[in-house]
């Protein structure tokens, strides 16, 4: 009986730190943002700025507007970007931008800050500046 109280309490903590997550992470309501992308040799291969309503998603503008890839569950790169890893899209291409996700990844930068989000749970608020750049893992790229 301890058994199931505590796997029932356990169930009931985690539903609701997803609750609380989702409702904390709410995006302004309307605004502008910066999406910059940055390729293995450190050149800036697009800058642009797009508007975003309370219904898009960091992840609904990239697919909106740029050719964009991800891992599938076994990691390797598929056009279909479901979400896989903690109900999040682990991102492996932008355009040009392709990694292995082995050897490199995607870097997110949320107003020069290195995110610890993943692309599902970044909220999006009027002037935000997000980089994406090819990272060499190890390396100092």
């Amino acid at each position: 009986m301890k058994k199931v109280i505590i796997s029932v309490a356990a169930l009931v903590f985690l539903a609701s730190s997803f609750l609380a997550l989702s409702y904390f992470n709410k995006s302004d309501v309307e605004g502008t943002i910066t999406i910059t992308v940055i390729d293995e040799i450190g050149d800036i291969v697009s800058s642009k700025e797009f508007d975003f309503t309370s219904e898009d998603t960091l992840f609904d503008l990239l697919d909106q507007n740029f050719e964009v890839g991800c891992a599938n569950s076994s990691y390797q790169l598929s056009s279909e970007c479901e979400k896989i890893l903690f109900t999040s899209r682990v991102l492996m291409k932008i355009d040009d931008v392709e990694t292995d996700w082995i050897n490199s990844y995607i870097a997110i930068y949320k107003n020069n800050e290195y995110s610890l989000l993943g692309i599902d749970n970044i909220v999006l608020n009027d002037g935000d500046v997000f980089v994406f750049e090819y990272k060499t893992v190890g390396g100092d790229n």
